[in-house]
């Protein structure tokens, strides 16, 4: 008789088939996790940059592709010397909010378990956490802010960088 592998709304998996083993030590289920979360956001906006760039180059004006063909240039020459330096003013603005999008949703890491600094901001606020016991009341919220403050921070020196990159490329902020 075959067992049910539906245990009300859970689906029982066999021991033997979990990726990593039951049996492994903590920090290969960390390193797992880590690396299915690096997986996941490489995918996901390495696909959007992919369209960003494949956009940019294709914002090209064509009469300067066909300009260089007419110079007798081959077609490495036409993209390293024509469509590579003029694609990154069409690339840069959609990049940079690939960037911040990016820089927003790493702390969506914690809600899939990984222990970033939005974990540690909660288990070290806390005065009685799941890892630790602290002599001191609850201050998480001293933490959190400390955080928004951080992310904020890392946005704004992220804007600054990315609009005097803007300006070297003269492009319109």
């Amino acid at each position: 008789m075959i067992d049910s592998v539906w245990q009300g709304n859970d689906f029982i998996v066999c021991s033997a088939a979990k990726l990593p083993l039951s049996s492994s030590p903590q920090w290969i289920h960390d390193m797992y996790g880590f690396s299915l979360a690096i997986l996941s956001f490489t995918i996901v906006y390495g696909a959007f940059a992919a369209n960003t760039f494949h956009g940019a180059m294709n914002s090209v004006p064509r009469s300067q592709i066909d300009t260089g063909k007419a110079f007798g240039m081959n077609k490495k020459q036409i993209y390293f010397s024509i469509i590579f330096p003029q694609m990154w003013r069409y690339a840069l603005p959609g990049l940079s909010n690939l960037w911040m999008l990016l820089i927003k949703s790493t702390p969506l890491l914690f809600l899939l378990g990984i222990q970033d600094i939005v974990f540690w901001a909660r288990e070290l606020g806390g005065s009685k956490t799941s890892i630790f016991q602290y002599p001191h009341p609850d201050w998480r919220v001293w933490y959190f802010l400390s955080l928004l403050i951080f992310y904020l921070l890392l946005t704004k020196i992220s804007e600054i960088a990315l609009n005097r990159v803007s300006k070297k490329l003269y492009l319109p902020i």
